[in-house]
C-alpha cells in the first residue's frame, strides 16, 4: 500500500478526477505528454524551479524478496522496450487483463488506472473490469478470486495486506496469470516465477529529499522528529522510515530524538501533540505522506509550536499547505506514470520478454518554488485557483 492511498481513503480525496470525467481518458494521456511543456517552457520559470522538476537519480534497491535478500535492483521505465511489431504483435494476440484495487475513491488510484487503461489500449489489451476493495483485505481476495474465474492474461494490483492475502495472489499466479503490483509485493512472491514485476515511486529517496530539506529549514543542527505509519509490512511507506533516517544520520549536529507512529492518519494528530510537548527543543518532523502531516501542523498550531514540516506526496489539497508554509518541501509520488509503466511491463511479459523485477519512478522534488508546475505534473490538470491565490505570484 502506498502511503497516500491510506490517506485518500480516509480523506475521500479526489485529485485528478476532474480531469477524468471532462477529458477522458485519451485525453488524460494527451495531457501527460504536453505536462513537461506547460510546465516548464510556457511559464518560463526560473532556473532554480526548474532544476527542481528535474528527476532525482533513483535508489538503487526496492522491496526484499526471494531471490533478492538485500532487495530487488532498481530500473528505470525507460529500460521497457516495445518495437512497432510488438505492437502489431500484441495487438493480433487479443489479451486480456484485470485491475484488482485497493479502493477507488481517491485521486491516487483512480490516475494509477487512467495510466494502465489508456497504455493499454494502445497495445489492443482489453482491461475485462476493474475492482474497488473499498480498502476491506477480505473483499479484496474475493475480487482477485473472481478475476482469476474470467481468466485475463494479467492482473494488475496493489495489495491491501501482502500478508493475508499472498495465498489468493499465489492462486492468480498458479493458474498462469501473469501479475504486475503497484508499490507492494505479497509476502513470499518471487518475481519471475509468481509475478512479472512490481512499479512503485522511489519512496526511500522521497522521503530522503524531503529530511535534507528540512536539515536546511532548521539551519543544520537541532531535535527533530519522524511520525510515520505503525505497520512496517507496508513496504512503501517503511521505505520512507528508512530515507528519512538516512538523512538525519549523514548530519551530525541532527538528533533524531523520537519516532511517533500512528494507526490511521487522523491519529497523527496526537502523535505530534505528545511528541512536541515531550521535546520543547524539536525544531521539525517528517512525516510519512501528505494527510497526517497536515494533522501535525494542525497540533504545531495548537500548541504555539513554530516547527519545519517536511513530507511525502502531493495532491490538490496538500498543494495548499505548501503554498501556505506549512510543508517545506515534498517528495512527491506520480500515479499516472506508474500505471503507464505497469501498463507496458505487462505488455512486455505478455510478449515473453524479460522484465526487470523491479521499476522505479524517480522522486519530484516540490517546494513552494515549482508548486504550480509540479501539481500539474501530478495530477495531469492545472492548479486550481485556490493554490494559485495562496502562492500570490511566488509559485511557477
Amino acid at each position: 500500500m502506498a502511503a497516500d492511498d491510506f490517506s485518500y481513503h480516509r480523506n475521500g480525496r479526489m485529485p485528478g478526477m476532474k480531469l477524468l470525467r471532462t477529458i477522458g481518458l485519451a485525453a488524460a494521456a494527451a495531457v501527460l505528454l504536453a505536462a513537461p511543456a506547460l510546465a516548464q517552457e510556457s511559464k518560463n520559470i526560473p532556473p532554480e524551479a526548474a532544476e527542481l522538476l528535474k528527476p532525482l537519480p533513483i535508489s538503487p534497491k526496492g522491496q526484499v524478496v526471494p531471490g533478492y535478500p538485500d532487495g530487488a535492483p532498481a530500473s528505470t521505465p525507460d529500460v521497457l522496450k516495445l518495437t512497432d511489431q510488438d505492437i502489431a504483435d500484441l495487438k493480433a494476440k487479443n489479451f486480456t487483463a484485470g485491475i484488482v484495487m485497493h479502493t477507488m475513491d481517491a485521486g491516487w488510484p483512480m490516475l494509477q488506472v487512467a495510466g494502465i487503461k489508456t497504455t493499454l489500449a494502445k497495445y489492443g489489451i482489453k482491461v475485462v473490469a476493474v475492482t474497488d476493495a473499498k480498502f476491506e483485505p477480505g473483499t479484496q481476495i474475493s475480487d482477485l478470486e473472481q478475476m482469476i474465474a474470467r481468466k485475463p492474461d494479467v492482473i494488475f494490483s496493489i495489495p491491501i495486506d501482502p500478508q493475508s492475502e499472498a495465498t489468493a495472489y499465489k492462486k492468480a499466479a498458479a493458474a498462469g496469470i501473469k501479475l504486475v503490483f503497484m508499490d507492494n509485493v505479497p509476502v513470499g512472491m518471487a518475481p519471475g516465477k509468481d509475478y512479472l514485476t512490481v512499479v512503485a515511486s522511489d519512496n526511500e529517496k522521497n522521503a530522503y529529499y524531503a529530511a535534507q530539506e528540512l536539515v536546511k529549514g532548521i539551519g543544520g543542527k537541532g531535535e527533530v522528529g519522524i511520525i510515520t505509519l505503525v505497520y512496517d509490512y507496508y513496504y512503501s511507506v517503511a521505505a520512507r522510515k528508512v530515507g528519512a533516517e538516512k538523512a538525519f544520520k549523514e548530519h551530525p549536529d541532527i538528533k533524531l530524538v523520537d519516532v511517533g507512529t500512528f494507526t490511521t492518519p487522523e491519529k497523527a494528530y496526537g502523535v505530534a501533540t505528545a511528541m512536541l510537548t515531550a521535546h520543547p527543543d524539536l525544531k521539525g518532523i517528517f512525516v510519512a505522506w501528505d494527510t497526517p502531516a497536515q494533522q501535525v501542523v494542525a497540533a504545531a498550531k495548537t500548541l504555539g509550536r513554530k516547527i519545519i514540516v517536511t513530507t511525502n506526496d502531493l495532491a490538490q489539497d496538500s498543494a495548499l499547505n505548501v503554498a501556505r508554509g506549512d510543508f517545506l518541501a515534498v517528495g512527491a509520488q506520480r500515479p499516472y506514470d506508474q500505471g503507464v509503466t505497469e501498463a507496458k511491463a505487462a505488455a512486455v511479459g505478455l510478449l515473453g520478454k524479460p522484465v526487470p523485477p523491479y521499476i522505479e519512478v524517480p522522486t519530484l522534488r516540490v517546494k513552494k518554488l515549482d508548486l504550480l508546475s509540479a501539481l500539474e505534473l501530478v495530477t495531469k490538470e492545472p492548479a486550481p485557483k485556490s493554490v494559485v491565490q495562496l502562492c500570490n505570484g511566488e509559485c511557477y
